[in-house]
């Protein structure tokens, strides 16, 4: 099968989503080589260029070559700009704050010109645009922003000559901001020549084409201040800059609450408030990039009370090494009839009782419903679900734990003769936290899930994103998770006959089950022995206050399905223990 490369497109053979990048049909002809303009999805194999119509996929090849043709601009007389300012129009700038120095060195004039607006000669105020010493357009206006220029125009920064080289530059919405800087101090300014886009339509890259084609002067800077309005379309112009050069190198201002924009700060305020103002531009925050002082509160919450703790499984002995953490990612593992189902049921009926919560479960090899429901019936009351009628839970009791069941434990349910995918159980997991307050969530087990795995994908990619997205779930929602998962096929101990105990890597597909869990646990129970012993081996503990590497031994009763602990010490005869496998160092 063919690559991305085959066509040109410079990305690797695989990769997972969206990604931008150069075209190699059109962006060499273009003055900003480096934008990027093509957008390739990695899942699918397709691509699309926005700025010449070019498709294809990766299996099918190109379904639309498009070869434009470079647009031809107008370039303005070098005559249209003269040193000429008429008296009302010089006094129109000095009431704006600008003096007559940076008139000069910003080139700006007085003209005639006709507007549509005012359908007559109107006197105007004259913003040449330069780039390279070469003149491209002259903007015009009057004192009441009727507004018109050169036709056909390439578009061009006003008073980017004025930023080359420079580490800093400042980017405003309009000339007389632009200006604004220049007069405080600030000469590497410039202005965006069609103002800010509206918020209400798509004239975004049109707006921004200005700034993409001196995006070479812009490339060299290491700061971008932008100096926009703070109106809603000048809100949309600053994440629209920011979507082009990056948050990284980004910074914005703040103006007093009487001001608008820049200008007004000079008018109301004067230079000073300016170059506040100005200096005092707060950079963009980048997702993912903090300080510690906005965690402050938490941490000084840590240094006097410490690591939170867990809250209680039920069973003092195993609180020792494993307690329920909100908004955490649990790995439960053992080999098949080791009794994990039976024991977390068994936990959640406790969390349910001692910590008030309401749990979700998704336990599609328990079901029919009526099944699953019996083995939650016989943890709420200690007795069989089946038998005779002197020993089974009564009429009375299984009315009470059908109301406690009903209140606390949400069931997902697939659909019939479906696999359902994550996405479809995050959602109604969501659903539940939102509607009934869900403390758990329980997947047992996770080979009953749909995986949806593209084909590009490895398994081990995919168990990464699966883990990703569950331990995002648990965070974001404080739920804590679960997921029941069966190690491989593992060899016996020739020696005493018993499988080893298991541990996450021991997880098909990826040690991501280890890595990417907050917590590990791993039931392992002799098949030689009928004691009914089950040993709860804890593997990975992430947070202090959680818990601690151990193991601790539980004897369930097979009638009631509860579970005992057994208290230490107790050990095996030697003949009888689980082989030696050490985790405490993994």
């Amino acid at each position: 099968m063919k690559s991305f490369r085959d066509f040109g497109i410079d990305l690797p053979d695989r990769f997972h989503g969206d990604r931008k990048t150069t075209c190699p049909k059109c962006s060499e002809s273009r003055r900003n080589k480096h934008e990027p303009c093509l957008s390739v999805n990695g899942d699918e194999g397709i691509w699309k260029c926005h700025h010449c119509g070019w498709t294809g996929t990766i299996h099918e090849g190109e379904h639309h070559e498009y070869r434009p043709q470079r647009k031809i601009y107008r370039r303005p007389a070098p005559e249209t700009v003269r040193p000429d300012m008429a008296p009302e129009v010089r006094a129109y700038f000095h009431l704006r704050g600008i003096s007559d120095e940076t008139i000069v060195k910003t080139r700006c004039f007085s003209t005639v010109k006709y507007l549509r607006a005012t359908n007559c000669d109107t006197l105007v105020m004259a913003f040449p645009y330069f780039r390279n010493g070469e003149l491209l357009n002259v903007k015009y206006r009057d004192a009441r922003k009727n507004m018109t220029q050169e036709q056909d125009p390439e578009p061009c920064c006003w008073n980017i000559d004025h930023c080359l080289n420079a580490k800093t530059i400042y980017i405003t919405e309009g000339e007389f901001d632009a200006a604004t800087l220049v007069e405080c101090g600030f000469e590497a300014a410039c202005s965006v020549d069609k103002g800010a886009p509206n918020v209400k339509d798509d004239s975004a890259d049109k707006k921004c084409e200005c700034v993409m084609n001196c995006m070479d002067v812009f490339e060299t800077a290491e700061e971008i201040v932008l100096v926009s309005d703070k109106d809603a379309n000048g809100l949309r112009l600053e994440k629209e800059l920011i979507a082009r050069f990056g948050a990284g190198k980004c910074f914005t201002c703040r103006y007093p609450s009487d001001c608008k924009d820049i200008n007004d700060v000079l008018v109301k305020h004067g230079r000073e408030e300016v170059i506040r103002c100005v200096t005092a531009a707060e950079p963009v925050p980048v997702p993912g990039l903090h300080s510690f002082g906005e965690f402050r509160d938490r941490i000084m919450g840590l240094y006097q009370h410490g690591n939170p703790r867990g809250l209680t499984t039920g069973w003092p002995e195993l609180d020792r090494y494993f307690t329920l953490q909100p908004g955490s990612l649990n790995i439960i593992t053992g080999i098949p009839m080791s009794g994990k189902s039976e024991f977390m049921h068994a936990m959640l009926v406790n969390a349910i009782r001692l910590n008030n919560w309401v749990v979700g479960i998704f336990s599609p090899e328990m079901l029919p419903e009526e099944n699953l429901f019996s083995n939650f019936a016989e943890k709420i009351t200690g007795k069989p679900f089946f038998g005779s009628a002197a020993d089974r839970i009564s009429p009375h009791d299984l009315e009470r734990a059908l109301a406690l069941a009903d209140a606390a434990i949400k069931v997902i349910l697939p659909e019939e003769d479906r696999t359902p995918t994550l996405d479809e159980i995050l959602t109604a997991a969501r659903v539940a936290v939102v509607r009934y307050g869900i403390k758990a969530l329980l997947l047992d087990p996770y080979n009953e899930i749909e995986s949806g795995r593209p084909a590009a994908m490895t398994e081990t990619e995919y168990i990464s994103r699966v883990l990703s997205r569950l331990r995002q779930f648990a965070r974001r929602t404080a739920t804590w998770v679960g997921v029941v998962a069966h190690p491989t096929k593992l060899q016996k101990d020739p020696r005493t006959g018993e499988y080893p105990v298991p541990t996450p890597y021991d997880i098909s597909g990826s040690a991501n089950w280890r890595n990417k869990a907050d917590n590990c646990i791993s039931f392992w129970r002799s098949f030689k022995r009928s004691d009914n012993v089950v040993e709860l081996h804890v593997q990975k503990i992430k947070s202090k206050g959680i818990g601690k590497l151990g193991m601790q031994k539980f004897r369930w009763d097979r009638n009631s399905g509860l579970y005992t602990a057994v208290p230490d010490p107790a050990p095996y005869p030697e003949a009888d223990a689980p082989p030696p496998r050490s985790y405490a160092d993994e």
